[in-house]
């Protein structure tokens, strides 16, 4: 999901610019607008480098997989093939943080 998250901030960028005149209207600052330029950017950089990702958990106190339905991981792959993949980005993502 990351590489399209960062297309999704490139949108969420491009529109604020479009906006500007509209965003000042609402009494928000050149710095105001620059910060959120720039945190909008660096995001994007992040998502786009997969320096930072996301993901998306359905979680089953049963573990019946027929809430899925229509979901792409319920027929694709198996729950123990999805659980090895959440535990991988976890040590990813945890290694990441380190200094």
């Amino acid at each position: 999901m990351g590489l399209h998250y960062a297309a999704t901030l490139a949108e969420w960028r491009r529109r604020f610019h479009e906006s500007s005149e509209a965003v000042r209207g609402l009494g928000f600052d050149d710095r105001f607008c620059r910060l959120w330029d720039y945190y909008l950017a660096y995001c994007e950089g992040a998502f786009r480098e997969r320096h930072i990702s996301d993901v998306q958990l359905m979680l089953t106190k049963t573990g019946d997989r027929s809430s899925l339905y229509g979901e792409p991981a319920s027929s694709e792959l198996p729950a123990s093939r999805i659980v090895a993949y959440v535990a991988r980005a976890g040590s990813q993502a945890s290694g990441a943080r380190r200094p």
